[in-house]
């Protein structure tokens, strides 16, 4: 077993030299979406271990959703939308001990699926795009990222489809130079289940809006494909209001845009709940 699992592990870091994608870096990525009128579904660790047959901690593992995620990363046939996965793939420097331990590790056992699923002849976005903070040694770049990033929705209408505890951009000022919000309140765990209501939802209330914000795990990533094709820009921001929180609270910023969305304005903004 002990050789097997070694040779198993040679032939995945092997594959990193002999058979790199293509991915973007975050500052390549994150210019890509704010020149092109893009949408953006992500994949991590987490919907690959569904696609491989498992489950994470608030997603059970569902043969439906496993295979949507299959075939949404192998045919990527939808022009509006763009696919990010981990730049780990290629790349682990630049990042901390724990999070290059992670992705090692990880990659040791995974990149030949990346591989096989991903093909060789397409260019990803990198989907830790929205980790761009906590898992730097330097994190010098972090400011012009997150800045960057709120160019997106600067000005805009958003409909933020979120997980009932997510609270995006609540106690903090990611989203204050926005025109307005709406919310849609999904549940935390599982979100798959109710995934036709939460299509639906997000359907029936997105002619009001400019761009949709999810942040949904896995169920997320088949958002994307879906609305994108109804010709609504949805962009997956994943843990992106996570990294923001931490990044002001070590004093990387001061409030950027002003006015911090308080619990009375979340409640206000919510539009839907499922």
């Amino acid at each position: 077993m002990k050789v097997t699992t070694n040779l198993v592990y040679t032939f995945n870091r092997l594959l990193r030299h002999v058979y790199p994608l293509s991915i973007l870096d975050t500052s390549k990525s994150i210019n890509f979406l704010l020149d092109e009128n893009c949408s953006l579904a992500r994949y991590g660790d987490g919907e690959l271990n569904i696609m491989m047959g498992g489950s994470i901690h608030f997603q059970e593992y569902d043969a439906q959703l496993s295979e949507r995620l299959t075939n949404i990363l192998v045919n990527n046939d939808n022009c509006s939308l763009e696919i990010g996965v981990p730049l780990a793939i290629n790349t682990v420097e630049g990042y901390r001990k724990e999070a290059k331990d992670f992705w090692n590790m990880n990659m040791d056992t995974g990149r030949m699926h990346w591989v096989r699923f991903c093909g060789k002849k397409r260019t990803f976005l990198n989907a830790s795009l929205t980790r761009c903070y906590i898992d730097y040694e330097e994190k010098s770049k972090s400011k012009i990222w997150f800045k960057k990033l709120t160019n997106l929705w600067q000005g805009k209408r958003i409909l933020i489809v979120e997980g009932k505890h997510s609270r995006l951009g609540v106690d903090n000022t990611l989203f204050s130079n926005t025109n307005s919000i709406g919310r849609i309140i999904c549940p935390s765990n599982n979100a798959w289940s109710v995934y036709n209501a939460i299509k639906l939802c997000v359907l029936k209330n997105a002619k009001d809006y400019d761009l949709v914000l999810v942040s949904l795990g896995p169920t997320a990533t088949v958002l994307a494909d879906d609305i994108s094709r109804e010709g609504v820009r949805i962009v997956d921001i994943g843990h992106l209001n996570l990294e923001y929180n931490k990044f002001i609270e070590d004093g990387g910023m001061d409030n950027l845009h002003g006015k911090i969305i308080d619990d009375s304005i979340y409640r206000s903004q919510i539009v839907a709940t499922i």
